[in-house]
């Protein structure tokens, strides 16, 4: 069942990014072509302020899931109550927080944003956004539920429909009145309904969290606030590493490199939320995997989620370096273009930021949060400080360079100390030689692809994006075998592979 739930999970999960995907460059190209540039810096800018504020959550979402585990592994429908009851009442306290703190920004709205021309009241569009996040929090609580029984695929279901309707609406709003504030207005009211839907879905399945429930004993409280507040640094790094480029970007360059910052970094972040998503979804798998307290069989099934991880990880740089730019010319034009040094820096953002999802996974699922709390600070002062130093120099590419050297901080310092040793009882020196060797096999894939690539003359730009990325997968896919055809773990997945194509064969027989 384990395995079997992990599939849907990731199969719903690349769908449903997949769609995203498709929906997010179409409607950003339109936008781009009705609207004009500054109003997607404004877009961005306001989108990663937002994020920032979601600092108010302070992890207690994932808190919550871990805390899930047991109770519904045992049946243990008073426990689920009770922790669902908690869980309600402090996504309320958030939203409440997260609104305060949101209008206290408003008086500064002016000099963050810098001297614009757009028609629009910045207030108004901020408060719209403002609201949009505030309701998702007060209304999204019940999906813990799901994500802690390894049902999360329900939930990507639901939010492809989400994407595609809202998507549709919001490029006809585009074409027929270029109204900003409809726009926005069209992603609140669509918010609202995905998240009425899955709180039905959800009763519908747990009708038992509607009784009256047990408040927490006070031993569970007090571990609790101690996770909380170990988390709030981790997540506070995090959203202060993706949010605050565009805020640096924008105070010291201006808001109009902010939008051609936006076009890289929307395809970056969504390879890379793709990625999280895929590996995330086997959380709940891993975290009843970790209940049998068996080291030898958990590092085991690391390796292979490592594996699993570095492959996907691999091809996505590959493929971005190698495509990145004839998209971006047919996709919104060659005007939009940025430096080579910004697409090295991106690429190796890219690999901060994902190659780490298969040891963070166990991180989550494990319940580790305190033990490395501090770390995450230093994160972040390395992170704010080199961001400005080195936007001042490198431009574009000092920013996002910044973003990735912090992650190198917790990959090569926190992770294997932390997470490694005391999950898996191994030594950091095999951490090391693991991660080392699916570092170099990425790294030589993409420049020898990148190579290849860039001296294929083409003349259109849609041919070149097929046929580029024909050769670069294919010559990232064989050098992949050939480096780890002898390994357990790309013996696993051959297998598994085969099975399952057996199996179909002789269903369709």
């Amino acid at each position: 069942m384990r395995t079997k739930n992990s599939t849907y999970n990731m199969i719903a999960t690349m769908a449903s990014y997949l769609v995203a995907l498709l929906f997010n460059f179409i409607t950003q190209a339109i936008f781009i072509k009705t609207l004009g540039i500054e109003y997607l810096g404004v877009n961005g800018l306001f989108t990663n302020i937002l994020t920032m504020l979601a600092v108010a959550e302070l992890g207690i979402g994932s808190t919550i899931v871990y805390k899930l585990y047991k109770p519904l592994a045992e049946k243990d429908y008073e426990k689920i109550k009770s922790w669902m009851n908690f869980y309600k009442k402090c996504y309320n306290w958030i939203t409440i927080i997260i609104l305060l703190i949101g209008l206290t920004l408003i008086p500064f709205l002016e000099k963050i944003v810098g001297t614009i021309t757009m028609k629009e009241n910045i207030t108004i569009l901020y408060v719209i956004q403002l609201i949009d996040i505030a309701l998702s929090y007060c209304m999204s609580y019940k999906r813990s539920l799901l994500y802690a029984n390894e049902k999360n695929f329900i939930i990507n279901m639901v939010h492809i429909a989400y994407i595609i309707f809202m998507n549709i609406t919001q490029i006809f709003i585009l074409f027929f009145t270029k109204n900003y504030i409809l726009y926005l207005i069209s992603k609140l009211i669509y918010r609202m309904l995905e998240n009425i839907l899955i709180n039905k879905i959800v009763d519908k399945f747990y009708p038992f969290i509607k009784e009256k429930a047990k408040p927490i004993d006070e031993k569970e409280r007090k571990d609790i606030i101690n996770r909380v507040k170990a988390i709030f640094l981790q997540k506070i790094s995090f959203v202060i590493n993706k949010g605050i480029d565009n805020i640096i970007i924008s105070s010291i360059l201006g808001v109009v490199v902010v939008g051609y910052y936006t076009n890289y970094y929307t395809i970056v972040s969504t390879v890379s939320t793709i990625i999280y998503q895929i590996i995330s979804s086997l959380t709940a798998s891993v975290g009843n995997l970790l209940t049998e307290n068996n080291k030898e069989k958990n590092y085991q099934i690391y390796k292979k989620i490592n594996m699993l991880n570095s492959f996907i990880t691999g091809i996505c740089i590959v493929l971005f370096m190698c495509l990145i730019t004839p998209f971006i010319k047919l996709w919104i034009g060659e005007k939009y273009l940025l430096s080579l040094g910004v697409l090295i820096s991106f690429a190796i953002y890219l690999y901060t930021d994902s190659i780490r999802r298969a040891i963070t996974l166990f991180k989550d699922a494990a319940g580790i949060c305190t033990e490395d709390k501090y770390m995450y600070l230093i994160m972040i002062i390395i992170n704010l400080s080199l961001s400005i130093l080195l936007c001042k120099e490198l431009k574009i590419t000092g920013v996002i360079l910044a973003t990735a050297i912090s992650y190198m901080f917790l990959i090569l310092i926190s992770y294997p100390k932390y997470i490694y040793e005391p999950v898996f009882n191994k030594k950091k020196k095999e951490y090391y030689k693991e991660n080392i060797k699916y570092l170099v096999f990425i790294l030589f894939s993409a420049v020898f692809s990148f190579i290849i690539c860039i001296n294929i003359e083409i003349n259109s730009n849609l041919l070149s994006c097929i046929i580029n990325s024909i050769i670069s997968s294919s010559i990232y896919l064989l050098l992949f075998i050939l480096m780890f055809k002898n390994t357990k773990e790309y013996k696993y997945y051959v297998e598994n592979i085969s099975k399952i194509i057996k199996k179909e064969s002789i269903k369709k027989l």
